[in-house]
């Protein structure tokens, strides 16, 4: 292992970060989201100096205005240690799982971006789609997405 890597893990170890960050006033239970054990759901950690630093998961899910769409993964639960922001473990994580996404045959990954996120997923290329709108018990929201290259 090198001084910072990213490395695929099982869902259980990315439950204390996300309830940490995104979650740190509701029961331990709200940090475990549907699809966590999927076949196909990566969850993926990053580690400095042995230390777990951040998190991600990747689910294969249609976004909620494409059905139909079976290519698109849903970013969720992307948490980085809020004394760590800003030094790229969030951006390496996100690129790490947009490469998973596009070896898989995606088409696109989206995600539900806090609106106090939405400046850090606009600089890595993804998009806002619709108006705000409200998660109970989290707050205010984008739909964000980014279109995956084929080759």
């Amino acid at each position: 292992m090198s001084a910072t890597d990213i490395r695929r893990i099982p869902a259980q170890e990315t439950r204390g970060l996300r309830r940490a960050v995104l979650r740190p006033n509701q029961p331990p239970e709200l940090a475990v989201y549907p699809g966590d054990e999927d076949a196909d759901t990566l969850h993926l950690g990053r580690y400095t100096a042995g230390r777990l630093v951040g998190v991600a998961s990747l689910y294969r899910e249609p976004p909620p205005d494409a059905l139909r769409d079976t290519s698109a993964w849903r970013l969720r639960g992307m948490a980085v240690d809020a004394t760590l922001r800003g030094h790229g473990h969030g951006a390496a994580l996100l690129e790490a799982c947009l490469e998973h996404a596009a070896r898989q045959g995606g088409s696109q990954v989206w995600c539900n971006a806090r609106l106090t996120a939405s400046g850090f997923y606009r600089a890595q290329g993804f998009s806002q789609r619709g108006e705000p709108f409200d998660l109970p018990g989290i707050g205010p929201h984008h739909l964000m997405w980014r279109n995956l290259g084929r080759s």
